[in-house]
């Protein structure tokens, strides 16, 4: 999906089709597109975040949504409202023994929310009827959400009205994804891998993989095949002054300059590295998606022993609006950087997200 840079709210959505080498837009229902944020894209639905900093699910392709519960649900967010009842600001509590930070409606999205991820394509139970003004009934999801402050985890199935907290306070989650098997693994800051049964009664978790410890930079996590995992460190460095091998023509805060892959694998004691050559055959997606592995057998067209990336680091307003994202294909063997279209993204909103389009 990419940014548009519309100085108006947008009806559409512009998307470039990496097998086609094509762009195209895609109406969209209201809220307009222009002012919602993305923070999640899985099984063809993206997650977004409105000018009031509500998410709901949005399938791009054929229009359908799904509100996700408010975020006032969160037991630190608490709305400001004036004499008509509309919301002027939110409050954010980090801990009782400091003050509520306050943000504009629009503003608390770019700082609450990290990323979001889908278990699976949601299954519409009952359509209403051409007569009703009621919504249709959606089942079979579950949404897994990790926020700030202090990058904790809550999720929200199918019809629940509030998010729910999971109580990991010496935990700093980075990465979440679903697995083959329907189970959600989580990826703490060190490389830590935990799988989770989200209950009832209530949420637990087993250690799937160790850690791999500490390292300064973006990591993700990517299911290889069942049993098998990868574990992939993202560096990145400022862009200034402007480096030579940098294809992008403006100034850009900083850009992607290596990449580095550690396998786990059932029953092995821990993490070992992969040569870029073992990927040959495969390319990987990453940015605020589910981080994706894909088989050059299912999609030819695509680079393989590459790394396709958007931005994902921390965001702003500003930053979203301002700065030149940092977006590309990442050769593993000889650590370059090639454009991965023909489109200007130079174009900042919204920021770019990769989507796998499904039709119901």
């Amino acid at each position: 999906m990419l940014p548009s840079n519309s100085s108006t709210p947008m009806a559409s959505a512009r998307f470039f089709n990496l097998s086609e080498k094509n762009s195209y837009s895609i109406p969209q229902p209201d809220p307009p597109f222009g002012d919602r944020l993305c923070v999640g894209s899985s099984h063809g639905w993206l997650i977004t975040a409105d000018d009031n900093s509500e998410l709901c699910l949005l399938n791009p392709i054929t229009g359908d949504q799904i509100d996700l519960p408010p975020v006032t649900t969160f037991p630190f967010v608490d709305a400001v409202r004036d004499h008509e009842g509309r919301i002027t600001s939110y409050d954010l509590q980090f801990c009782d023994e400091i003050p509520p930070e306050s943000f504009d409606p629009d503003r608390l999205r770019y700082f609450l929310y990290e990323k979001a991820i889908l278990s699976s394509k949601p299954v519409l139970k009952s359509p209403p009827s051409s007569s009703s003004s009621d919504s249709p009934s959606w089942e079979d999801y579950t949404v897994m959400l990790i926020h700030n402050p202090l990058y904790g985890l809550a999720f929200a199935r199918a019809g629940d009205k509030k998010w729910t907290l999971i109580d990991t306070p010496s935990s700093y989650w980075v990465d979440a994804i679903c697995s083959s098997n329907g189970q959600f693994f989580t990826l703490e800051s060190k490389g830590r891998v935990e799988a989770w049964d989200l209950g009832p009664p209530l949420p637990s978790s087993t250690v799937v993989a160790p850690s791999l410890g500490y390292h300064d930079c973006n990591k993700y996590l990517v299911e290889l095949s069942p049993g098998r995992l990868l574990q992939v460190r993202r560096m990145r460095h400022a862009a200034h002054p402007k480096s030579n091998w940098d294809p992008r023509p403006v100034y850009a805060e900083y850009t992607t300059t290596r990449i580095e892959l550690f396998e786990w694998r059932f029953g092995m004691e821990g993490w070992v590295g992969v040569e870029w050559k073992c990927m040959k055959d495969l390319a990987l997606f990453l940015g605020k998606n589910a981080s994706l592995c894909v088989s050059l057998r299912d999609c030819p067209d695509l680079r393989g022993n590459s790394v396709y990336f958007t931005d994902d680091c921390l965001w702003s307003f500003e930053k979203c609006h301002e700065v030149t994202p940092d977006v590309g294909i990442f050769d593993l063997e000889d650590g370059s950087y090639k454009s991965c279209c023909a489109c200007d993204l130079l174009w900042k909103w919204p920021p770019p997200i990769w989507i796998t389009p499904c039709v119901n």
